[in-house]
């Protein structure tokens, strides 16, 4: 490795290193996603039902099939925002993946 830290150098590894910290990132938010989408939180489910109570206990402020017709798009907004969030992780992870390529190319050859 030559010991010439010239600002084309810096410049290269910065950039190398934020590249590669959102492909990380982004990695590591898809599979999130992924898990998401398979094992979705039930916890969230009970919160809608919790939301459209009667706070006092005595009546429903909403019918069953309301409540169950609400609950189902809850499930559809939530499994729509989860792949909204994975696909724009995969193209985070396309356009950092070969802009790190390009760059650290060019730092391989100018270590040589």
């Amino acid at each position: 490795m030559a010991g010439n830290w010239d600002i084309r150098r810096i410049y290269l590894y910065l950039v190398s290193f934020a590249t590669l910290m959102m492909m990380i990132i982004a990695t590591v938010q898809f599979l999130q996603g992924i898990v998401n989408i398979a094992y979705p939180d039930p916890g969230y489910y009970s919160e809608v039902k919790m939301k459209y109570a009667d706070p006092e206990g005595k009546q429903p402020q909403m019918s069953e099939a309301d409540l169950k017709k609400e609950m189902e798009q809850e499930r559809v907004r939530r499994r729509y925002y989860d792949m909204r969030s994975m696909i724009n992780n995969l193209v985070m992870l396309g356009v950092a993946l070969p802009v790190y390529m390009y760059h650290w190319r060019k730092i391989q050859r100018t270590e040589t």
